[in-house]
């Protein structure tokens, strides 16, 4: 994938946040979702080498969550409990902020791993709760295995009948959470997304 794709998807992104901060109230942080960081894994995880993430069993029984070598960053919950222990496993981000419509303060993204996947946050007083995640190539998963290139049946397979569905994109919903897998012209995973609900 290219720089300018991903530039164009990391834009795209952003300004849905950005719309979806105007349209709705700020998420609350979650008080019963514990957010953990742990040690990097050996390798990289990726539907490449087949490297499983590790997830932390309460958080995953409440939402659908993303782990990165071993940080788990899920949405409705709180970036600055984490953003030191992302940052530490996948390097400083490229960031970008502007003025959030939903509340005081700044909606923020954090582009990482190269352009890999972005964390998307809304303030809420002074904590930066994460809207959502994308992630954007194969050097990255979700849980279950599924990364971008995967098959419509794969995600089937994984997760089961979507909630919700379209020709291009099925939608699975899980606490405070949705997943959406944006499928291509060959029905391949193109962008996958973990957005909270509003």
């Amino acid at each position: 994938m290219n720089i300018k794709k991903i530039a164009a998807l990391a834009l795209a992104a952003s300004m849905l946040m950005a719309m979806a901060a105007c349209t709705s109230e700020a998420q609350p942080v979650s008080s019963d979702v514990k957010v953990i960081a742990t040690e990097s894994q050996n390798g990289s995880q990726n539907c490449e080498t087949g490297a499983a993430p590790t997830v932390d069993e309460n958080a995953a029984s409440e939402n659908y969550v993303f782990t990165y070598q071993g940080v788990n960053v899920i949405v409705s919950t709180s970036m600055n409990d984490i953003i030191d222990s992302l940052n530490a496993v996948a390097g400083e981000p490229k960031y970008f902020e502007a003025a959030s419509c939903a509340d005081d303060g700044m909606s923020k993204t954090y582009t990482y791993n190269g352009g890999s996947f972005t964390v998307s946050t809304n303030p809420n007083g002074p904590v930066d709760v994460i809207a959502n995640i994308t992630l954007y190539d194969d050097t990255v998963s979700t849980a279950e295995g599924i990364c971008i290139g995967s098959t419509k049946d794969e995600v089937s397979a994984a997760y089961g009948e979507a909630t919700t569905s379209t020709d291009t994109t099925y939608t699975y919903e899980k606490g405070t959470s949705t997943l959406v897998f944006v499928f291509d012209a060959d029905s391949k995973v193109s962008t996958i997304i973990y957005n909270a609900k509003l």
